[in-house]
């Protein structure tokens, strides 16, 4: 039986910061060999701090750092720079070198003071540029490129260093979208192959999508580290972040994808009035937004789990009934939304398609004696319900419900009813 191998880099009631002022306090953080850990959480949270300590640039105020098993304190500029490669967030000056001397430079932790390089250094110098797609700026001056090209030559300079842990503050901040995938997957194939990670980020999306683990940075202190899953539940965000998203996997990737729907402040005023959207299937998220940013609160009927409009319902803490996914709605569920809906200013029929599963939403907003707004047109192409949808469309429209095209006017229509009840 192998005997577990210590972590790279280890924070054991780390407190680190600035001269007497702790930025980040008691954080418990290991990364292991082949371990890829994002750091998340707000602007001046504290996760560049947490890089910086390992380097030297922060302190260590209590508590311990180890890296590759030694303190850190302990260990000379020389040392660390062995161990552990840095990409920092903002990018190095940029000296009249070319793209060659500034990714050697990388090498120089491994050479003795005057020592040139050796044709082992040359070697990895062509292969980290090979890995990076520098190589065609090895004779450019680095101070005339984009910050995209330099921000590359900067990862290479740090693999060319062979560190056992990589840090990456923001490391595609500059980079297109072509060369941000080159970035990140090579990273990721560098932890697959025993390096270890600890990576910034602040699109959650590529934190997911990279990471094994990610901890959380907020208000002075690290949660633990966990998967994707856990660390970014949508209670997670709207705590950290002050925003109500929808947390879903992706289905292309397989990861973890995080829709912003909105900020929480812009939803936190007085109610102006109460709404009925009939929806699914994604055709009532982007109204339901407009509602909620329109300071109007909404019920939505009965959604099944794992559509994108229950989804965007939860965010919002719309009203509505949960169906289970592929489920068909009860009579006692249509009779709890027709009285969700008579309680509305008017009910907003979206471009949904009705199957039997939920055509009782429209046949509750039909019921509920309150004003109707028509998205759009019934068409054979929405109605796979035998039929009643159809009717049941027709029936309002000669009974006076109002027709509109885009959500927009929806939304304008909805608040000139909100308006009138308002004044009556």
């Amino acid at each position: 039986m192998s005997t577990p191998q210590a972590p790279l880099l280890a924070f054991s009631s780390a407190t680190v910061g600035y001269g007497s002022v702790a930025i980040v306090r008691e954080v418990e953080l290991e990364v292991s060999a082949g371990a890829f850990v994002g750091l998340v959480g707000p602007n001046g949270a504290g996760k560049s701090t947490l890089l910086r300590s390992v380097t030297g640039a922060a302190e260590v105020l209590s508590g311990a750092i180890t890296l590759g098993g030694g303190s850190i304190v302990r260990m000379s500029p020389k040392q660390r720079a062995r161990i552990v490669g840095v990409v920092p967030q903002t990018l190095p000056v940029a000296f009249a070198f070319d793209g060659r001397a500034f990714v050697e430079m990388g090498r120089h932790p491994w050479l003795g003071r005057l020592q040139d390089l050796s044709a082992e250094d040359a070697a990895i110098v062509d292969e980290v540029m090979e890995l990076t797609d520098t190589s065609r700026l090895a004779r450019e001056r680095v101070d005339t490129l984009s910050g995209g090209d330099l921000q590359r030559l900067t990862v290479a300079q740090a693999l060319a260093q062979r560190p056992r842990v990589l840090l990456l503050d923001e490391p595609t901040s500059h980079l297109d979208l072509n060369h941000r995938l080159q970035v990140l997957d090579l990273v990721r194939r560098l932890a697959d192959e025993g390096m270890a990670v600890l990576g910034v980020f602040h699109d959650l999306d590529i934190a997911a999508r990279y990471s094994d683990h990610i901890a959380v940075v907020a208000d002075g202190s690290m949660a633990p580290a966990q998967t994707p899953e856990r660390a970014l539940s949508a209670a997670v965000i709207e705590s950290v972040f002050g925003v109500k998203a929808v947390v879903r996997t992706d289905p292309v990737t397989g990861t973890l994808a995080i829709t912003p729907v909105v900020r929480r402040a812009d939803i936190e005023r007085p109610t102006r009035g109460r709404v009925g959207v009939v929806c699914g299937s994604g055709a009532g998220a982007a109204l339901m937004r407009k509602l909620a940013l329109a300071s109007v609160s909404v019920a939505c009927g009965a959604l099944n789990r794992g559509d994108v409009d229950q989804a965007v319902a939860e965010a919002l803490d719309a009203d509505h009934v949960d169906l289970p996914a592929f489920g068909e709605m009860t009579a006692a569920a249509e009779e709890v939304v027709r009285q969700e809906y008579a309680a509305c200013a008017c009910v907003i029929v979206a471009p949904t398609p009705f199957g039997r599963a939920n055509v009782g939403n429209l046949r509750a907003a039909v019921r509920c004696g309150a004003p109707l707004v028509l998205v759009g047109e019934m068409t054979a192409e929405r109605d796979f319900s035998g039929g009643e949808a159809t009717s049941l469309w027709g029936e309002v429209v000669k009974a006076g419900a109002l027709g509109v095209r885009t959500d927009e006017e929806a939304l304008d229509t909805a608040l000139g009813f909100i308006r009138d009840g308002a004044e009556e």
